[in-house]
């Protein structure tokens, strides 16, 4: 236990370290806490020192979680070896250590650079895709996209937000496939379509119905007045995908489909940058990004004969078809389809 405490002490003291503050005041003789985004982090230092200085920043800023991982996980330190789980919370130590100085009256940077290091330390060279390593890299996206406090947010929350924290609901087919049969899955999402269609097609005849539907903006996008709404595409693809696909693959496409859903329009805050259409790098890169973590995250807890190639296939795919669902509803190509190439993958 104490040498646990001395390793969360030691991961503070480096966090805290922060380079941003001291080239402000070195080079320019200035406290970039008190410009542009009123912090110590390697964008504010990139635009109030210079980019040099700036990227300098982000690389320590990056670095220093995994340099402190690292430590507490090997034994170089000295002390005792912690679990790679455990470690986590000393990488977490810095992280605080960089929002929070001491020196400079708990005021540094928002800890996102980080995060991310800490992240990749774990996910990449440690392989570690236990709860504790996928609950941080959830928390870490989450975090940097609230904190960025940038429009792209709004926008992307803009028409029907509550669609997407419904659509973790849909998380219970994929999930649910390990407790229960997949015919049984097959019926469950094959009488949410009936359902949902059955109500697509009662507001297509009453006009009131439909009106009435469209008000719900949290949930009805107006796109959907003349066509079937999405819910009822995506039960349609996951009763498809239930009833005509290896289990292991209907587990793999229904979760790179909803998470990268979930999460594509996020990818603004990383990268406004048209790839396709309205279509974003960041969005492209956040969706990759997330089944591929979501993949090896189940690969590591009940999916172990799954071949990493498959994993790395279904974010690989999910990623091409949803910058391609402009003229086919995203609902139904995303899914299908990435069942279609992961099934021709796992023949050959």
């Amino acid at each position: 236990m104490s040498d646990l405490i001395i390793l969360l002490v030691s991961g503070y003291l480096v966090g805290s370290i922060s380079p941003g503050y001291f080239f402000g005041e070195i080079i320019k003789g200035v406290d970039i806490r008190k410009f542009n985004r009123l912090n110590t982090g390697a964008t504010n230092t990139y635009h109030v020192v210079g980019p040099v200085f700036g990227i300098i920043t982000g690389v320590i800023d990056f670095a220093k979680a995994p340099l402190v991982y690292y430590f507490a996980v090997s034994g170089l330190s000295g002390l005792s070896v912690l679990s790679y789980d455990l470690a986590i919370s000393v990488g977490l130590a810095v992280v605080l250590g960089h929002i929070f100085p001491f020196y400079l009256g708990f005021r540094g940077g928002r800890g996102v650079a980080s995060l991310y290091g800490l992240n990749a330390i774990i996910l990449v060279p440690f392989n570690n895709f236990s709860f504790y390593s996928l609950t941080l890299f959830i928390g870490t996206v989450f975090y940097s996209i609230v904190i960025s406090q940038r429009p792209e947010i709004k926008e992307a929350l803009g028409e029907a937000p509550a669609r997407k924290f419904l659509k973790l609901g849909g998380l219970i087919f994929p999930l649910g496939l390990l407790i229960i049969s997949q015919s049984t899955m097959a019926w469950i999402a094959g009488a949410g379509f009936s359902t949902m269609f059955s109500f697509d097609i009662l507001r297509f005849m009453s006009p009131r119905l439909n009106e009435r539907y469209l008000r719900l903006k949290s949930l009805a996008k107006h796109k959907e007045l003349k066509r079937f709404s999405g819910y009822t595409l995506f039960f349609f693809s996951i009763f498809i995908i239930f009833a005509f696909f290896d289990k292991n693959i209907a587990i793999l496409s229904t979760i790179a489909f909803i998470v990268g859903d979930i999460f594509a329009p996020f990818g603004n805050v990383f990268s406004s940058k048209k790839l396709v259409g309205e279509k974003t790098w960041g969005g492209a890169g956040l969706v990759f990004l997330m089944a591929v973590v979501s993949g090896f995250f189940l690969k590591n807890l009940v999916l172990s004969a799954l071949p990493a190639k498959i994993i790395v296939g279904s974010a690989f795919s999910a990623t091409i078809l949803d910058q391609m669902a402009f003229k086919i509803d995203d609902n139904i190509l995303v899914p299908i389809g990435t069942a279609v190439i992961l099934t021709l993958l796992w023949i050959h």
